[in-house]
């Protein structure tokens, strides 16, 4: 372990583990932000006296969010990781130990003609909303078209715009009566393709292809999305209740297609942000559920072993990464120069911050996640981690690394010495990991280079996307996490004018590999492109630095039954669990 980092880490994760129990509630996907400790306060009363009530085996089960979204908008990506438990859309997506599945869910089957390019998807007649009325074709072509809508401007539009006359209608050019998707009846869907995808069928699991009734949404007007209330599912549970950064409640969906094989009759949601907070809850049983990190690891593992607990350990298709600022070269000017990121990125030792910093994941020397597959065979399996071979001729070693990024600075004529080199962090997020980790990369720039990295570390994360957008940044750390299976979705986050949120990287080269895949169905022939657009990414280019790829660690009460995870859709696949012995 690096100089004095051992020595850090352990004053460091005393002192945020101290105040730990006085955190509330936050947003953001991998980093939250601090509420007040009367929130996290209330959530644990709240859970406690749920527990405290429930009598024999009581379908209810109590979980933990980190933070609770404002989004109700399924075609905005709202709320992913726990509304695809409410609402449901052609197929379904369920992990356990033995990897995802994909499950027919609103449709009961499919038809593909020969040339790949029409789907007809025949709709379950039995399948209803939460207020009696039938889930129809209609409510599929609608919401699909609502994606599309350029009034709405949805990110995930770009989903289907491989649909006939897709996108011409988002961009304007086109009416949305030429989009190739309609409704036959009120139980046949069908979707026409412009041209044979092999990633189609991975993304029908995704929320924003999930439909949406256009009586409730238009009434609602400007509140469609915002107000729970106004909220009709199709899916198992249905949201009633909400205390906001508190707590939430689902209950069965009594009309759903599939409810007498639903058991859960209530799911009570606190919002819980800190770690310690959290296994304290789930120690005393008022917690059903906990995904572990760092020590708990080891600590429940044991507890799995001696039959006290049980546990889901599954693969999550998502990346971590340090992001480098590529269109002005950062605050600094720096970032411009290869030998420069590519110095910045192997002076950071992947398996000594898995470890000491998370107690969790996996190093990555690659973009795409192992949870990612091709041919039902995990991506990763199947190519080198690009990276790999050459950042361990460098790491540990400071006088190579030094010398890298002395060449970097002679390349861009920059004569500053190193020590007076300066470049800033970008982070937000208060919770015990989020300021390890910034501190971890601090220290091993430091130590390895020889430069200072600024901290700069904002509140919330609309502040942060704020500067991140301006740009005031040199690097900051981020994360994707896969909305479809397949190599490409992450592959192409990097393609030039996809996303402003991956430090604005751009190569004509690796936009032209990503375009030439349009219409290839040889996976053989795909596997290939994506081994080569990944080593110019991050071997030639070094476009990012990729620290870690995701993973979960589900452990839960002995009295909780079939517990499921998802990849592509709930994080937290309820809609087969039980309990039972409690």
């Amino acid at each position: 372990m690096m100089k004095n980092m051992k020595k850090f880490l352990s004053l460091l994760l005393t002192g945020a583990m101290a105040v730990g129990m006085l955190s509330g509630c936050g947003g953001g996907d991998r980093e939250t932000q601090v509420a007040t400790a009367e929130n996290t306060t209330t959530a644990a009363s709240n859970a406690s006296s749920a527990s405290d009530t429930v009598e024999g085996d009581s379908q209810q089960i109590n979980l933990r969010a980190v933070s609770f979204g404002n989004n109700y908008d399924v075609q905005d990506m709202g709320w992913r990781w726990m509304m695809a438990e409410c609402y449901e859309g052609l197929m379904r997506d369920v992990a356990d130990e033995n990897g995802d599945t994909f499950e027919f869910a609103g449709a009961e089957s499919m038809d593909v003609s020969d040339d790949g390019l029409v789907y007809t998807f025949h709709l379950r007649q039995n399948a209803k909303w939460s207020d009696g009325e039938p889930v129809t074709a209609h409510d599929y072509e609608y919401g699909w078209k609502r994606l599309l809508n350029p009034e709405n401007a949805y990110d995930y539009a770009s989903f289907i715009f491989n649909v006939v006359g897709a996108e011409e209608y988002y961009n304007g050019t086109g009416s949305v009566d030429n989009v190739g998707i309609k409704a036959v009846d009120d139980y046949t869907f069908e979707v026409t393709l412009k041209v044979a995808d092999p990633t189609f069928q991975s993304k029908l699991v995704a929320t924003p292809l999930y439909p949406t009734r256009q009586d409730i949404a238009e009434a609602a007007g400007d509140n469609w999305g915002k107000d729970w209330r106004l909220c009709v599912y199709n899916g198992p549970f249905c949201m009633t209740d909400l205390v906001e950064d508190n707590s939430m409640t689902w209950t069965k969906n009594e009309n759903y297609w599939n409810a007498d094989n639903v058991k859960l009759d209530k799911i009570n949601w606190y919002c819980v942000a800190e770690e310690a907070t959290a296994a304290t809850m789930f120690d005393n049983g008022q917690l059903d559920v906990f995904d572990a990190s760092g020590d708990y690891i080891a600590k429940y593992d044991q507890e799995v072993e001696a039959g006290n607990l049980q546990v889901l350990d599954v693969e999550y298709p998502g990346t971590a990464m340090l992001c480098f600022e590529h269109q002005n070269g950062g605050l600094s000017g720096l970032m411009q120069n290869v030998n420069i990121r590519k110095a910045i990125s192997y002076s950071i030792n992947r398996e000594e911050m898995v470890d000491a910093v998370y107690g969790r994941y996996t190093a990555a020397y690659g973009l795409v996640s192992p949870a990612i597959t091709l041919d039902g065979e995990s991506y990763r399996s199947q190519t080198e981690e690009p990276i790999k071979e050459e950042y361990e001729q460098y790491a540990g070693n400071k006088e190579a690394l030094q010398e890298l990024f002395q060449k970097g600075l002679d390349e861009l004529g920059v004569t500053t010495p190193i020590s007076d080199i300066k470049l800033t962090l970008l982070s937000y997020g208060s919770t015990t990991e989020n300021q390890l980790e910034r501190e971890y990369i601090q220290q091993s720039l430091n130590q390895n280079l020889g430069i200072t990295v600024e901290l700069n570390t904002v509140g919330d994360s609309e502040l942060f996307m704020s500067k991140r957008d301006a740009l005031e940044y040199d690097i900051f750390l981020s994360a994707w996490y896969s909305d479809y299976n397949d190599p490409l979705d992450f592959l192409n986050i990097m393609k030039t004018g996809v996303y402003k949120s991956y430090g604005l990287y751009s190569n004509p080269e690796y936009d032209a590999m990503i375009d030439s895949l349009t219409g290839v169905q040889d996976s053989a022939e795909r596997l290939a492109t994506y081994e080569n657009m990944e080593k110019l990414l991050l071997l030639d280019d070094c476009a990012c630095a990729p620290i870690y790829y995701s993973d979960k660690h589900y452990y839960h009460q002995n009295w909780v039954k079939d517990f499921r995870s998802s990849s592509f859709g709930a994080s937290q696949e309820l809609y087969i669990a039980s309990i039972s012995g409690k």
